[in-house]
């Protein structure tokens, strides 16, 4: 395997340096938000939160057959299954 080296003037090696800890620092934010979501999305907002997307989007995909759940003690709180969501979107499901 071949090295190669670069040299960088110091303020251009400084910026790179501030965006490579900046790309990682939005990963581990990233993924410390959804490495503890949990198996289940609480209504809409859940799920837009988990996507990236509104609830508008969300409504759409209810409507295209994504099955909302609701449970004895909170009829009228509706929750999603995140492997649910996931399958969803992974059959062509909408996302917009």
């Amino acid at each position: 395997m071949s090295e190669m080296t670069v040299k960088l003037p110091p303020e251009a090696s400084e910026q790179l340096r501030n965006q490579v800890i900046a790309i990682i620092g939005e990963a581990v934010t990233h993924a410390g938000k959804h490495a503890n979501a949990g198996e289940w999305l609480k209504g809409y907002t859940g799920v837009a939160s988990y996507l990236g997307c509104g609830t508008d989007a969300v409504k759409k995909m209810v409507v295209q057959g994504l099955q909302p759940h609701t449970i004895q003690a909170l009829p009228k709180v509706q929750f999603f299954n995140r492997n649910e969501v996931d399958q969803f979107l992974l059959a062509d499901g909408y996302l917009n």
